[in-house]
């Protein structure tokens, strides 16, 4: 059932086309990436993989059976802009985690916005996913600030939970539901 969304793809909004992601173009964002990038936007250990390895790790993210990843690309000059990711699919509370990247030249255009709102509309009626949720540390404003935008609740903060630079900070928990995506205005 997961995989059907993937049939729908790719995707076409305005200015973007969304589409199944691939190893190689993962590997295209980590090369427009700093490592004290990545290493800020999550709390989880990083480690640091090269050529092959990398390559491996990748190719084993994408065939998660209860993942999907889609790549985004700017339609009038074929630029990867980024990628969004949906995992942990959980078919008993029909939820999912949201994840997303944007490469940072590519920040502030309303690309990412764009990109959710057409996935949303796809995921919340055709896996009639009950919530998406989301983590971001409290020093991610730019994420905090998409993720109200697009209608998702803060649900509960993890305190101290996001090691940076030396610094615990806490990670906050959003959500939204499906029928709070639906009856938005």
């Amino acid at each position: 059932m997961i995989d059907n969304i993937y049939l729908k793809s790719p995707i076409i909004t305005e200015r973007l086309c969304i589409k199944k992601i691939t190893a190689d173009e993962l590997l295209l964002i980590r090369t427009e990436t700093n490592y004290d990038e990545t290493n800020k936007m999550t709390c989880r250990p990083i480690i640091k993989r090269e050529g092959n390895e990398l390559l491996e790790f990748y190719d084993q993210i994408i065939k998660k059976e209860n993942n999907l990843i889609f790549s985004i690309w700017k339609k009038r000059d074929e630029e990867l802009v980024g990628k969004v990711s949906f995992n942990d699919y959980n078919p008993r509370n029909r939820s999912m985690e949201l994840g997303y990247y944007m490469i940072p030249r590519f920040r502030k255009y309303g690309y990412m916005g764009e990109t959710l709102t057409s996935l949303f509309d796809i995921l919340f009626k055709n896996m009639e996913l009950n919530k998406l949720y989301a983590q971001t540390g409290s020093f991610n404003i730019e994420s905090i600030q998409l993720l109200e935008k697009m209608g998702f609740k803060r649900d509960g903060i993890l305190r101290n939970h996001h090691e940076l630079d030396g610094r615990f900070y806490d990670d906050y928990i959003f959500s939204i539901l499906n029928n709070e995506w639906n009856d938005r205005s």
